[in-house]
Parts: structure tokens; C-alpha cells; sequence
């Protein structure tokens, strides 16, 4: 029974990215978005289901939004988020916590991109293979950096939230 109402959540949760189908098309149609020289593509795909950050997600809308950018300062968008092979199990099995969260440009919080090829940077030093998370983010308090703000990234869009219950972890994509 509490399997069943999990996996319900998580359902309700990953709207738009319910099956390893549709996670693999936005991961490769988010990659369509700039003219950066690198493409990626998944190995494999797993999906996270963590009761307890599935409960303490804090949605600011039924459906997160296809287009980020739009969703900023409104509702939720899906953003992937890339790690040092050190901290995917850490991820895979309590999700993106602020404990961990390092300072980046726009302060301590906790980040995603709309295209994984910005998150896939962050993969460095993983010697088993690169794994981005597809994450659903709250985007109503989050900081926006990229092409079109002034901060220095010239290519990609990232967003940052501080508080971890506006994300929530959905794929754990290793990717290549």
C-alpha cells in the first residue's frame, strides 16, 4: 500500500517525465537550446522515487513548465543537475540537500540547468561514468543566471533555490 501511494506521488511529481521515454526526449531537446559544440547522450536511466523528499516537496504548481524561463518567479520548471561521481549516491538516495550545497555564483544553494550540458561540467573526476539528476525545481524564490542577465555565463541558463524542499530528485541519468 505505501509503495503504491509513493509511486502515485512521484507520479503526480514527474508529470511530463512519468516514463524513461519522455526523461531521454527533454534531455535531448534541452540540448537543441544553444549552439554549444558538445551533445551528450544517456547510457542508462533510473528513476528515484524518495518518499520522504516526495512528501516534503513544496510544489508552486500542478505541472512544472516546459520552458524554465517561463516558469521563473511563477511556478516549477524540470532542471538537471550535474555532480562529482562522489556525490550521486549521497543524491540518488536523500536527494539535493542544503547541507551539501556548495557556493556558486549566485550564492550556497542548490542548482540545475534547463540543458544538461551545463550540469554534465560538473561531472568531473567520475571515473565509473557522468550522471546528471532530471529534477523537478520551485522556482517562485529562485536566482537565474545566464546569457541574458548579467552574470558571466554567456551560454547556459542555471537556476538556484535555498531551500531543499522546492527540488526534488525524479531520473538519475549516466550519461556520456
Amino acid at each position: 500500500e505505501e509503495e503504491r501511494r509513493r509511486r502515485g506521488l512521484w507520479h503526480t511529481i514527474a508529470q511530463g517525465v512519468e516514463t524513461e521515454e519522455e526523461a531521454r526526449r527533454l534531455f535531448y531537446r534541452r540540448q537543441d537550446s544553444v549552439g554549444a559544440s558538445t551533445s551528450l547522450t544517456v547510457e542508462s536511466a533510473v528513476m528515484v522515487v524518495n518518499a520522504d523528499r516526495l512528501r516534503s516537496y513544496l510544489a508552486a504548481s500542478p505541472a512544472a513548465d516546459t520552458s524554465p524561463v517561463r516558469a521563473h518567479r511563477k511556478g516549477d520548471g524540470l532542471l538537471f543537475h550535474g555532480c562529482p561521481e562522489a556525490a550521486v549516491a549521497n543524491i540518488q538516495s536523500d536527494g539535493l540537500r542544503m547541507r551539501f550545497a556548495s557556493s556558486g555564483m549566485l550564492g550556497r544553494g542548490l542548482y540545475g540547468a534547463p540543458d544538461p550540458r551545463k550540469s554534465y561540467s560538473y561531472c568531473r573526476g567520475s571515473r565509473h561514468g557522468a550522471f546528471v539528476f532530471l529534477c523537478r525545481f520551485n522556482l517562485t524564490t529562485a536566482e537565474h543566471a545566464g546569457p541574458s542577465t548579467p552574470h558571466r555565463n554567456t551560454v547556459f541558463d542555471e537556476y538556484c533555490v535555498y531551500d531543499e524542499r522546492h527540488v526534488v530528485v525524479l531520473w538519475m541519468l549516466k550519461v556520456s
